[in-house]
């Protein structure tokens, strides 16, 4: 196995040009022209796509439309008494109130497919609570299953977990 001396790579990495020897076209005062940058950000494209923004806009702090109550909640979560751990669990959590057990359960009990729900009348229990929303989140569960907790559910198959959702559910 050949190796290489480090007094030899250290020279001839020092040998290797930088900065100026470089790139000089890239940093020559004929490309990093102020009045240039300036003339580009003052370009009639930005400045009527800008324009038309605050026209969109009207008296709104945003374009995109907050319900009031939405804004306070925003606002609380900015308070520098609120964690960033706190804000981020309360904006990416569950909206609809729905405790996780609610959906994880029937999850875990159709691990086993289909075939397995008449053995159990709590898994059948499990599944007429839930709500339409609730049954939707345990359908794209099942058809997301990782290969290596289960096989993942076909449509049929979630077709017919509705139909017994719906016969149970009233």
């Amino acid at each position: 196995m050949q190796g290489i001396e480090t007094e030899t790579a250290v020279t001839e990495a020092r040998a290797i040009p930088l900065g100026t020897e470089l790139v000089p076209e890239l940093i020559s005062d004929d490309i990093l022209n102020e009045a240039e940058a300036d003339d580009a950000w003052a370009a009639p494209g930005w400045r009527e796509a800008a324009l038309e923004y605050h026209k969109h806009r009207g008296n709104r702090a945003s374009i995109a439309p907050y319900a009031p109550e939405e804004l306070a909640r925003l606002r609380r979560l900015m308070d520098d008494s609120v964690s960033l751990d706190r804000a981020w669990h309360e904006l990416h959590g569950r909206r609809s109130g729905t405790r996780a057990s609610t959906v994880e359960a029937p999850v875990f009990g159709l691990r086993d497919g289909l075939a397995a729900l008449p053995k159990n009348p709590e898994r059948l229990r499990r599944l007429s609570e839930l709500n339409a929303e609730q049954l939707c989140a345990v359908c794209d569960r099942l058809q997301n299953f990782q290969p290596h907790i289960a096989p993942a559910w076909t449509p049929n198959e979630v077709q017919a977990l509705v139909v017994i959702w719906s016969k149970r559910h009233g």
